[in-house]
């Protein structure tokens, strides 16, 4: 039963956090399925916000180019301290 008394708050961190995860997996994959270590390739696309770091395989490089280094960064770090 829907109460109309109370008003209800979206949140839309979780929705950008879920389409944040979303678009790493796919990179992730990419970049694996090319034999590189993820790790460092997105480490150095972070560093300097070159997408040369990112395959063109399976469109990731486009893909990470719609998220900022400082969502990547504030994804990575939610996880890990949600994790501890």
């Amino acid at each position: 039963m829907t109460n109309f008394e109370k008003t209800d708050i979206f949140q839309t961190e979780e929705y950008r956090r879920e389409y944040v995860r979303i678009i790493l997996t796919d990179v992730v994959e990419a970049i694996s399925s090319k034999g590189y270590d993820p790790v460092n390739q997105i480490m150095g696309y972070v560093k300097t916000n070159n997408p040369v770091y990112i395959p063109r395989d399976k469109g990731a490089r486009e893909k990470i180019s719609r998220l900022s280094t400082d969502e990547i960064l504030e994804y990575l770090l939610h996880f890990f301290i949600k994790e501890i």
